[in-house]
């Protein structure tokens, strides 16, 4: 099953198949009105045995999970953007938290579609860092279509004001994005879970306040400048 969520009315349907649910209201006015926004928590991925296939990074054997922090700080973007007029799809809930693929590689070329099919103005993908070095940390923003590359530059330099003592590990164009999606697309990395003291910011919700602003403030930057 892949589940949508556009505001309080969830949809849920056989992966390959989208079906119709009455939308949200949206607001008449705001920066974001008349905008469709797909949030991507990531990972959290099971196959058709019930088996977890894309379980995401752990912060360490008792720490955090990178799919329960990036649903976290999904769900505190929502609010924010539908308080500035948008429509917002999320491919994962707090009330259903996983997805279901036979495989990995499926899951996210099904995600891709998905945006495409809805025909959303945006799609953010929400992620945090795994790294062998344990002095490695910050955070990372990422698109690959040249159409996206505002998007990602909005995005960062909202994270960048919200984060100051972070690193900004700059922006950077990857594949690994989204090769098919057709419309701005942008994978952030959080932070990095494998930095202890990073690790712990981002299991605090005060932390993820903040990370979600950020976020939520860079996407509305973007149509503010790309509607002048």
């Amino acid at each position: 099953m892949a589940l949508f969520v556009m505001g309080a009315a969830a949809l849920a349907a056989p992966t390959g198949l989208v079906t119709t649910a009455p939308p949200p209201r949206i607001l008449s006015s705001g920066a974001l009105a008349g905008k469709v926004i797909l949030i991507d928590p990531g990972h959290a991925v099971l196959n058709e045995q019930g088996w977890i296939i894309n379980p995401g990074a752990r912060a360490a054997r008792h720490g955090a999970w990178e799919r329960d922090v990036a649903l976290s700080v999904s769900e505190k973007i929502v609010p924010i953007l539908e308080a500035q007029g948008a429509k917002v799809i999320k491919t994962r809930t707090s009330d259903n938290p996983w997805r279901y693929s036979r495989r990995k590689q499926a899951d996210n070329r099904a995600r891709a579609i998905i945006a495409n099919v809805l025909r959303v103005h945006a799609y953010v993908r929400i992620h945090c860092d795994w790294n062998r070095s344990r002095q490695f940390k910050g955070f990372t923003t990422f698109y690959y279509r040249w159409g996206s590359r505002e998007l990602a530059k909005c995005i960062r330099e909202a994270m960048v004001e919200a984060l100051p003592g972070h690193r900004d590990n700059g922006l950077h164009r990857r594949s690994f994005v989204s090769v098919t999606a057709r419309m701005p697309a942008v994978l952030v990395e959080l932070g990095v879970l494998s930095y202890r003291p990073e690790a712990k910011d981002l299991a605090s919700d005060a932390f993820q306040n903040t990370l979600a602003q950020a976020v939520a403030t860079g996407i509305t930057a973007y149509f503010r400048q790309a509607e002048k």
